[in-house]
């Protein structure tokens, strides 16, 4: 039998985290879904992924050679990419080694990092731009997770901790941030402030066709344009060859793209970088992240003689 190389990709979200087996062509195969609460919820997290893997590993892995397991976090990451500072929308992944954890437990090599890098890097080679100067990814779900790759690289900063656009802060208001911070700017512009918004204005219309039943109304105009100043926000400081905007929300029934635009334009500095901005949307595929993640995987890892 033919033994394949491949890397397990795993994608974690507050919701649901993803696991697929990924060979060297890019290629996606035995990619399930599980329900994150079901990790969360057990009182030790580390273990019930471990268990997840070990089980996933003993049903699918069969025909596989299992390289490595590469895991894409919703937190904010160390710059040794091991160490998980935070994870502000998933309980029991915080302040914790997880290679070293995850390691201890699995008889595999284990990477990780902040899930946008592993959603950038999808994109950065779907659209051929590995060598394009700065590109930054944008991806609007639950929280603003946002990356940016330089020279095909990952720019992550002095502590691991680059690109948190979601933090901008937004003064004179009060709303707490699950960071600790208030007035972050993902509090107005990701899925706790639509989840807030249906709540309170339009409680009897499910969430996903607010922007289909109310897009024009104040409230959700006002939310898509802090979306657009995140992004502008990284525009201006960094004139990047390119930005990828997408997640949960942009890909919503009805989301007002054009107008999402037309504010990134109205916020980003004039002549330049606006009158020659390049924004892509970046599909919201269940296989990106745990591709993503294989991407990165497979620049460490050699072919095998």
């Amino acid at each position: 039998m033919c033994v394949k190389e491949c890397v397990l990709g795993m994608d974690i979200g507050g919701t649901n985290f993803r696991m697929g087996l990924v060979d060297r062509s890019l290629r996606a195969e035995q990619v399930m879904v599980y329900s994150s609460q079901s990790v969360y919820d057990t009182g030790n997290t580390v273990d019930k992924f471990a268990l997840y893997i070990r089980n996933y590993i003993e049903k699918y892995g069969a025909g596989y050679d299992i390289l490595s397991i590469a895991i894409g976090c919703p937190s904010v990451v160390d710059g040794e990419r091991r160490r998980l500072f935070s994870s502000t929308n998933f309980p029991g992944l915080e302040n914790i080694d997880l290679v070293g954890e995850l390691e201890k437990r699995l008889p595999y090599p284990v990477m990780i990092d902040h899930d946008a890098y592993y959603l950038l890097a999808y994109d950065i080679r779907k659209h051929g731009l590995t060598d394009k100067g700065a590109v930054i990814g944008c991806y609007f779900g639950t929280g603003l997770g946002s990356a940016m790759y330089i020279d095909g690289r990952p720019y992550i900063g002095r502590n691991g901790t680059a690109c948190e656009l979601g933090h901008l802060p937004i003064p004179f208001n009060d709303y707490l941030c699950s960071c600790g911070n208030r007035g972050c700017i993902e509090m107005f512009s990701c899925g706790k402030a639509l989840e807030r918004i249906g709540q309170e204005r339009y409680p009897d219309i499910f969430i996903g066709e607010l922007f289909t039943r109310h897009g024009d109304s104040e409230p959700l105009r006002q939310f898509v344009e802090y979306m657009s100043i995140a992004v502008a926000a990284a525009v201006n400081i960094i004139d990047p060859h390119c930005v990828f905007v997408g997640g949960g929300i942009p890909s919503m029934k009805n989301f007002p793209w054009q107008y999402f635009l037309e504010k990134v334009i109205s916020h980003t500095r004039k002549p330049y970088p606006a009158e020659n901005l390049d924004i892509r949307f970046s599909e919201n595929s269940s296989e990106k992240g745990i591709i993503g993640a294989a991407i990165r995987a497979f620049e460490y890892i050699p072919h095998k003689t």
